[in-house]
């Protein structure tokens, strides 16, 4: 995992999406897609959906709790 590095302007993007369509509580959200593979929500079906999987992949679940948009 590369937690250290600083996120691009395309992971930023569909982190802001995703936080913009669930809210407050976009981290619990976003968690829960991770372990269930399940993406739902107006933006999901289209590319952020990869891109929300790398960060994952990358960065991992503590990484999510303590990102600063």
């Amino acid at each position: 995992m590369t937690g250290g590095t600083p996120i691009t302007a395309e992971e930023r993007e569909a982190l802001l999406a995703f936080k913009a369509e669930w809210g407050r509580e976009w981290r619990q959200y976003l968690q829960a897609a991770w372990l269930s593979y399940a993406y739902k929500g107006v933006h999901m079906a289209g590319r952020d959906t990869g891109i929300l999987r790398s960060i994952r992949n990358e960065r991992g679940c503590q990484w999510l709790e303590r990102v600063k948009l």
